[in-house]
């Protein structure tokens, strides 16, 4: 198995912003906690592929760069005419207007281990609505989840 190389967002980016502009996919890993549980930091990847502001759907996650220049994988809650409104799967508040500007790519794959799981599965979609509808009840929800797996170690060793 080939060594993975983590390298830094400012080196990263440049180069994978290439590479859609010249409508190649690029795959990258998900950093952070801000998608969980839908995105794992670290364990999880992504294709990215370039998109038109029209091709963009509420539900879709999509690769932005904020205007304070930072790179955010975050889900669209909903459109305007020109603009979107964005949230962290993990988070409770929107983020937004994001501009059209703004927006560099949209997910079009995760891979988990070794499966491949498409964003437009009726399952991955039905499930990324409902986890929409609980967004209230979401960090009580990821609270117990952690508490249960904790104690499922605890008594599983």
């Amino acid at each position: 198995m080939s060594e993975i190389k983590r390298i830094s967002t400012g080196v990263m980016m440049p180069v994978i912003r290439k590479f859609l502009e010249d409508d190649k996919s690029v795959r990258i890993t998900v950093t952070g906690n801000s998608m969980y549980p839908f995105l794992r930091d670290n364990k999880d990847s992504v294709e990215l592929i370039t998109c038109s502001f029209s091709e963009i759907r509420a539900g879709d996650i999509i690769l932005i760069q904020r205007d304070d220049s930072a790179y955010v994988l975050h889900r669209v809650i909903f459109k305007k005419k020109e603009h979107v409104y964005i949230n962290g799967d993990a988070q409770r508040s929107l983020e937004g207007p994001i501009r059209k500007d703004q927006i560099l790519a949209k997910v079009t794959t995760v891979w988990r281990k070794r499966a491949e799981i498409s964003v437009n599965n009726i399952l991955w979609k039905t499930l990324a609505f409902l986890w929409f509808c609980i967004l209230p009840f979401r960090k009580m929800i990821i609270f117990r989840y952690h508490k249960l797996r904790s104690i499922q170690r605890k008594y599983s060793n």
